[in-house]
């Protein structure tokens, strides 16, 4: 069964160690099974799903065909960590996740669809002195309070920056420092969320990655993340500008509670919806009780502007609640502001055990959310969402 202290050691490492491939994603939280050296852990995340406006009413699991969506992202599939620790300190992680991991959900520069990979991430880890390790392969991005992986979830569904704002992960080769209470990682790679730059991409510029994190003591953790690079723009896939992204978060325990916060900053040169510049903030506020060894209780708030030039996540998402909000043509100037409240009541009935009951309303400023059962648009959504994870 998960403790306090469990938790507040996994804010940490996310941050510090486990992205950056130094510590493996289920062992830090489970006994792994070991054969021939190698640890084995996992789990398994079944989820229901009730969203209002899209008329969806499902179990999802292991289901590749779902795109991916505020309500249904990273969840709802197996995921598996191998690792395998060498006598010079060094080590390789892989992580399996089939159908909603990095490689199943993103694709590469002049790809129609996602690469069907069934690695979420590969990394090498190798000392090269006592402070500082080599790092290369497909490493999750360093960013955010929040993990990818269920059983690290306060949550059912990720904020809003995690789904719209930051990246997911970068293939390429760097570095981690780790002195004291500062650890400082750097990455330089492809661009964002993707395994290779093929001959179809039109830059074959790479992407420098960071993170500055402190932690100055057991109940605080906080970093600074940055990225900058060429990405494709929103209104023509083909050509990449330049991407620069920064973000602010931490982690503080104050006993049988949890707080996280998280701030973006975004900026891509002519990446628009109306082709000028665009610019997106936001922020995310978590907070958990544990009222007991049995149950404990989430709230969280999620605000993101994308408003500028017409926005930069999407010409017509209204599934998500993104899109210009008038009809997406030239001199469109207004993008969605979205906002979200997520309440979750989390039980832990039985070791290595999460049930997980979940409300959220979403809110854009504008009819942004398609109403399946009239055709019309709504300026709000309400989900409900069930889940059971169960780590081995």
């Amino acid at each position: 069964m998960h403790t306090r202290n469990h938790l507040k050691i996994i804010r940490r490492s996310l941050a510090l160690a486990m992205m950056a491939g130094l510590v493996p994603a289920m062992a830090a939280t489970h006994n792994a099974t070991t054969v021939d050296g190698i640890s084995i852990s996992g789990y398994i995340d079944p989820t229901y799903i009730y969203n209002q406006d899209a008329q969806v009413s499902s179990f999802f699991f292991a289901d590749r065909n779902s795109p991916y969506t505020y309500y249904h992202s990273t969840f709802g599939d197996l995921y598996l960590d191998f690792n395998k620790k060498f006598g010079n300190g060094g080590s390789i992680d892989i992580q399996i996740m089939p159908t909603r991991g990095y490689g199943s959900t993103f694709g590469s520069p002049g790809t129609s669809h996602a690469a069907n990979s069934i690695i979420n991430a590969a990394v090498l880890t190798l000392p090269v002195s006592k402070e500082v390790d080599f790092i290369a392969g497909q490493v999750p991005a360093w960013d955010g309070y929040e993990s990818e992986t269920s059983p690290q979830m306060l949550t059912i569904t990720h904020n809003l920056l995690y789904d719209f704002s930051e990246p997911g992960y970068f293939t390429g080769a760097g570095a981690s420092y780790t002195s004291g209470i500062l650890t400082v990682q750097t990455l330089l790679g492809n661009s964002w969320n993707t395994a290779y730059t093929g001959s179809a991409a039109p830059t074959k510029a790479p992407t420098f990655e960071y993170r500055v994190s402190l932690a100055p003591s057991s109940a605080l953790s906080f970093g600074l993340y940055g990225t900058i690079g060429k990405n494709p723009t929103l209104t023509n896939p083909g050509v990449e500008t330049t991407r620069i992204y920064n973000d602010f978060d931490g982690t503080y325990t104050l006993g049988a509670a949890t707080f996280n916060w998280q701030f973006d900053l975004g900026h891509q040169t002519a990446a628009a919806a109306n082709g000028g510049n665009a610019m997106w903030y936001g922020t995310s506020l978590l907070a958990n009780y544990r009222f007991t060894p049995l149950v404990g209780a989430t709230l969280r708030y999620d605000y993101l502007n994308d408003k500028k030039n017409g926005g930069h996540v999407a010409l017509a998402d209204y599934y998500d609640g993104f899109a210009p909000t008038s009809a997406a043509a030239p001199g469109v100037n207004n993008g969605p502001v979205r906002q979200a409240v997520t309440a979750d009541l989390l039980l832990y009935p039985v070791k290595n055990t999460i049930v997980k009951f979940e409300y959220r309303y979403d809110r854009a400023n504008g009819a942004l959310f398609v109403d399946t059962a009239t055709g019309g648009y709504k300026k709000s959504n309400n989900v409900l969402a069930a889940q059971i994870v169960y780590s081995f």
